[in-house]
Parts: structure tokens; sequence; C-alpha cells
């Protein structure tokens, strides 16, 4: 066991990814595969609407598991509107979601071997659960059936399947100070946000129990979260209010003036992940905003990374930006702490979900602590 949390500045082991990058080297400007995932499964993905009657709230999810073999559809990036969106909020060729290749397949059937363990991915505020793609794509080839829910207002675009949108409308007032604006965002990540987390937890429930397809299929003693900037905001405290929830990561997510009475760090009690930018960690305030059970508390500072290097977002950007030309070695940074960002989070949610080896995060303890 761990007895002290760990910081690990990452510098970019390229000898680790070289047939990733070999990979990626052959992509070119017409399009490129996504990082191959690195479990034994292939992935399946499906999307459903989940709504909830009490709060007159329609909810997007899309859902990726692991899969048999299967010759279905491969699944497309993102829909149409929903790349239009991105394209122009990110100044990406219009388009670019028809060139980038996943690696899951549509309506695959389950892979036998279940019931799986469920990790939910929660995406920040302004974009979508797509570019969270290589990381879910990961989890599920490693056993986890992943749980991504687009959460308006704070999604940059949900599109239904009946054709209606949801867009993006912030949801703290404009000019005011910072802390009245923090106060603001806190509440609708505790009214809002978790409270979807909680309607999604009770719908799977449901689906385990009713669904032809997912009848008990999901390890719903063995519930993990993960998020990225406000998503990592709302993992914590999901993590934190939500009993069903046994481990969680936060990518980059923040605390916000006001938001727990001020308190800090807020306590979460229970195995924690905490991967940050040298930027975020470099302010005394922000570096142990959150912090777990004492003995399974993680922390990782990662060198050289963005606030979105936990997504795909620099990978897409690099290689398909409207006014430059693709850039390599911007494409080849993002895969590197891309594929490294989904290593540890499988590893820390094999080690609290599955009993398993946590051998690369444990070393970083290890080294930070002679």
């Amino acid at each position: 066991m761990i007895s002290k949390a760990g910081v690990f500045a990452l510098s970019f082991f390229v000898l680790v990814l070289l047939t990733l990058l070999s990979q990626a080297s052959n992509t070119g400007q017409a399009g490129f595969e996504l990082p191959r995932p690195n479990g034994c499964h292939p992935v399946g993905t499906r999307t459903v609407v989940l709504t909830d009657p009490h709060r007159n709230r329609d909810l997007l999810v899309t859902i990726w598991h692991p899969a048999a073999e299967s010759r279905s559809a491969p699944a497309p990036y993102m829909d149409k509107k929903t790349a239009n969106a991105l394209a122009e909020e990110w100044k990406l060729q219009p388009g670019f979601e028809r060139l980038v290749r996943t690696h899951a397949r549509l309506h695959a059937p389950i892979a036998e071997g279940g019931p799986f363990p469920v990790v939910l991915v929660e995406h920040g505020s302004g974009v979508v659960p797509a570019i969270y793609t290589v990381l879910a794509e990961g989890l599920a080839s490693n056993g986890f059936i992943v749980v991504a829910t687009n959460h308006p207002p704070d999604s940059l675009i949900s599109v239904f399947p009946d054709g209606h949108e949801l867009t993006f409308k912030p949801y703290w007032p404009a000019y005011a100070d910072r802390r009245t604006q923090g106060v603001a965002i806190g509440r609708f990540a505790g009214e809002v946000l978790v409270a979807d987390v909680r309607f999604v937890l009770d719908q799977l429930q449901e689906m385990n129990s009713h669904d032809h397809f997912w009848h008990g299929q999901l390890d719903l003693s063995k519930i993990g979260i993960v998020g990225h900037s406000m998503g990592g905001t709302t993992a914590a405290l999901a993590l934190q209010q939500e009993s069903r929830i046994l481990a969680g990561v936060n990518l980059d997510g923040s605390t916000y003036p006001g938001m727990n009475g001020d308190v800090r760090p807020i306590p979460v009690h229970k195995p924690f992940l905490f991967m940050a930018t040298e930027e975020h960690a470099s302010d005394e305030s922000r570096a142990r905003e959150y912090v777990g059970s004492e003995s399974n508390t993680y922390y990782v500072v990662v060198t050289g990374a963005d606030h979105m290097s936990f997504t795909d977002a620099d990978l897409v950007s690099s290689r398909f930006t409207r006014d430059l030309k693709p850039d390599d070695s911007a494409f080849e940074r993002a895969l590197i702490t891309s594929t490294y960002t989904r290593s540890l989070v499988e590893e820390f949610l094999a080690k609290y979900l599955k009993a398993g080896v946590a051998s690369d995060l444990d070393l970083i303890v290890r080294v930070d602590k002679q």
C-alpha cells in the first residue's frame, strides 16, 4: 500500500511508444487512426437517450463496452452536426470527423466474461464526450463498461436522434466577480452535474435488471468515475457524495471560489487520482485541491502538457487545423501524453475496481518518496 501521495513530473518517454509513433507517422493529412486500445477485448459502442421526467431533462449517453468479434459497422468519431460545431470552435477543417478512424464497432455483441466494472466519463465545459474516445476505447478494451454522459448546457452541443440540438450556454453571471461566478459554477456542479451522475447510475441499475442487451452485464458493485476539467470537478464531487462510486480520477479539474465553503482541499475519502499540468500544479493553492483516502491518493504532474492534452483535442488539432499545416511534432507529443494518461487511468481503475496491479503508477510514487 502507498502511505503518501506521489508527485511525478512526466518527461516524454518515447521508447515505450515507438510503435504508436511509427503508426502515427504514416497517417498523413488525409486522415489518421486513433491510438489502438491496449487491452485484450474488441470494443463495441452504442448511444442511448435517458429521460428524467422529474427534472424534465434528456441526456444523451454514449457507452463503450468489451465486445465479441463483430463485422458490424465501424463507429464514427462523432456525428456531422457535432463535428461542425467543434470545427467552428477549434478552427478545424470541415468534415474532419470523416477522416478520424476509431476502433469501436456499432452495436457489436458484448463480450463473454461479464459482468464488467463500470466507469463514468465526465466531459469538460464547452466540449463533447467524443473527444475522450482514446480513453474510453482503451478502458473498454481492458474490460470496463464506459458510460459518457453529454450534460447540456455545459457541453458544446448535444445532438439527439430526433434531430433537435442543445448548445452550450454559460450558467454563471458573465460580468460578476470571480467568487460570485465560482458560487454559481459550484451550485451548477452540485445541482445539475452530480444530479445527472446519480440519475445515470439509477438508469444503469434499471438497464442491468431489465434491458435485453445489458441484462446482468454491468457490475454495479464496482463503479469508478473519470472527469476532465469541469468534468474532473464533477467526478471529485460525485465521488465524495455518491456511495456507489468507489474510486475517481480528476484530469486537471479545479475547485472554484465559494465552493465547499472555500475549504481546501476538498476531501473525497476514497481512492483518488489527480492528474494536472505543470501550470495547474505550480499554484500552491490549486496543487492539492482535492484529497482522497489517506493511503490511496495519487498526484501526477504531466510535464509539457496543456489543459486539453488529457483528451483527443491535441491529436485532432495537430492533424486537422484549418489554417496551418499538420504538425508532426505536436501530433507525436499529443500521442504520447494522451496514451500515457490512458495507461495511468487504466492502472488506477484496475487496482481499485479489479484488485489489479498498478505497476507504473506505484513506481511513480516509490520514486518520488526516495
